[in-house]
């Protein structure tokens, strides 16, 4: 597997977008409407992206509710097979797969001491 994006929960979007686009200088790949719960930015970071997602999209969620590094994303092909297989070789499972996004698939798992490590597909990514 290889790391796609690394995704940081903000207590603040104002401030994040100031430090990490205004005055680190990374450049904001795309913004997703998260609808009321706000607007996540999908960074280029180099290899990798940044993800900054608003705390309050997974606000009661599952657990993956507190601010700082949410996630370790992994990119794969079928996110159910992979979870499962994960899930056989010990991989405490999170949350199982659903689509928080119109054609994209996301299972999460325990990483250990709090990071989550998510397993992500975008039908429309190659």
């Amino acid at each position: 597997m290889k790391i796609w994006k690394i995704a940081l929960l903000m207590s603040d979007m104002k401030k994040a977008e100031d430090l990490y686009v205004k005055k680190l200088g990374l450049k904001v790949l795309e913004r997703l409407n998260l609808g009321e719960k706000g607007e996540a930015l999908l960074l280029d970071a180099g290899k990798v992206c940044l993800e900054l997602i608003p705390a309050a999209a997974f606000e009661g969620s599952w657990g993956l509710d507190r601010p700082g590094i949410h996630h370790i994303s992994f990119k794969s092909e079928d996110v159910d097979a992979a979870t499962e297989i994960l899930h056989e070789k010990g991989f405490k499972v999170k949350k199982d797969p659903f689509s928080p996004l119109d054609g994209v698939t996301v299972s999460f798992l325990d990483g250990l001491d709090g990071v989550n490590l998510q397993l992500y597909h975008d039908r429309k990514e190659k």
